[in-house]
């Protein structure tokens, strides 16, 4: 398969039926998705989540209707607290969904993500999907927790695939080891700055694609084997 050439300096662009072709993730591999809300960075995670075999999704906002859809279609239990006796066999993919209704509940939502990142880091061999990483490393204050997901995850055979809307509002440790990155556009020059330190090629041109790319419209860089391709961010129809 063929990428079509680009004028956005240079970079192809794949449609996203062919970016299979051009992305291969292995267990043990990170990824971050970096956009703005309703870019379609969780449509595009729940795309991506089936690759892997055991899957668990912390869900930190009180409602997604990309998420809730995509739970009562597909093969998960949602829980409000984490299980510990959960057979891992019998329940391979889990969303933990705690109730953040309250504007108070930062607490109670620490509590049950620290729980779970414990038991997945302990087990191994898990992916975790974060959907919004500002608010752990943030208001829940678990930059601990995500930092040794990154930094000492693969020896866990661990794979961590994290979303947020603020590049700037999370763990540079999130960019220097992740293998796949995934951004979508973004003009904030505080946001861009922090995407400069992504250490593959070019910061500069990194920014310039960043900035100039089109609604739903994705960079993917491969921060191991150098490939940076644009695609388009599936459909919502595409999980059901």
């Amino acid at each position: 398969m063929t990428a079509q050439l680009s004028d956005k300096s240079g970079v192809p662009f794949v449609p996203w039926e062919d970016f299979g072709n051009y992305f291969a993730w292995r267990q043990d591999e990170h990824v971050a998705l970096i956009g703005p809300t309703g870019a379609g960075k969780t449509t595009l995670a729940l795309n991506l989540l089936p690759l892997r075999t055991y899957v668990t999704v912390l869900a930190t906002k009180p409602r997604d209707e990309t998420l809730d859809r995509f739970s009562k279609s597909h093969d998960y239990v949602t829980l409000k607290t984490w299980k510990h006796k959960l057979s891992a066999e019998k329940y391979p993919r889990r969303i933990l969904w705690p109730d953040s209704r309250s504007l108070y509940a930062a607490e109670a939502q620490r509590r049950e993500f620290q729980t779970a990142m414990a038991s997945i880091y302990d087990q191994g061999s898990w992916c975790t999907y974060v959907d919004e990483g500002w608010i752990l490393s943030q208001p829940l204050r678990m930059q601990n927790e995500l930092k040794t997901f990154l930094l000492q995850g693969r020896s866990m055979d661990l794979s961590l695939v994290l979303a947020t809307q603020r590049p700037a509002w999370i763990p540079v440790e999130v960019y220097d080891q992740s293998t796949h990155l995934f951004f979508w556009r973004d003009n904030d020059e505080t946001n861009l700055s922090r995407i400069s330190g992504v250490s593959f090629g070019s910061s500069a041109l990194i920014q310039r694609i960043v900035s100039q790319l089109e609604r739903h419209e994705v960079l993917y860089i491969n921060t191991r084997d150098n490939t940076m391709l644009r695609t388009m961010s599936p459909k919502p129809s595409t999980i059901g």
